[in-house]
């Protein structure tokens, strides 16, 4: 049975980590309209998302391209 990777965070501050495996930026952020709070990811090919309407953690896609053969 394989299993998923799963996030190894690394917190750098209380709103701040990052996944030392695969190096996806998690930045927890005060909603700007309400008391909520979102979540937005810093994706390692330099792309935002964010999980405003409560979308799901991005997969940990583990950087195979330094792994020997």
């Amino acid at each position: 049975m394989t299993t998923k990777p799963r996030h190894r965070w690394q917190r750098r501050d209380p709103h701040n980590a990052h996944c030392i495996t695969c190096g996806i930026w998690a930045q927890k952020r005060p909603h700007p309209y309400s008391r909520r709070w979102w979540t937005e990811w810093r994706l390692p090919d330099g792309t935002y998302r964010d999980n405003y309407n409560g979308g799901p953690t991005p997969p940990c896609q583990v950087d195979t391209e330094g792994a020997p053969a």
